[in-house]
């Protein structure tokens, strides 16, 4: 709430320019068979926008990215979301430096 409202849009615009780009890079870096893991990862914003969830609605995704004791982990959701996090953090340290 004491956030000025012009940084707030700022964290805002971030968070959603940083969820998309993960869901982007998850999307590419997905084991693809069917194509229904890679077509279920979506982006959901709550929080007024300040927070950005992304993963897939699939039931088998946690299997694909963890692996199970008979299949070996094919991560797509770390490794995107690793790529993203140092620009992203970045960005908003930058941000609220400028308070």
């Amino acid at each position: 709430p004491a956030i000025p409202a012009a940084l707030r849009s700022q964290v805002v615009a971030e968070v959603s320019k940083a969820t998309l780009a993960v869901e982007a890079a998850a999307k590419a870096k997905t084991p693809v068979k069917t194509g229904t893991l890679r077509r279920s990862i979506h982006s959901v914003f709550t929080n007024g926008g300040l927070t950005g969830t992304v993963g897939p609605s699939v039931d088998y995704g946690l299997y694909v990215e963890m692996g199970t004791r008979r299949m070996g982990a094919r991560p797509y959701m770390r490794p995107a979301a690793e790529a993203v996090l140092p620009k992203f953090a970045g960005t908003i340290k930058a941000l609220v430096g400028k308070l």
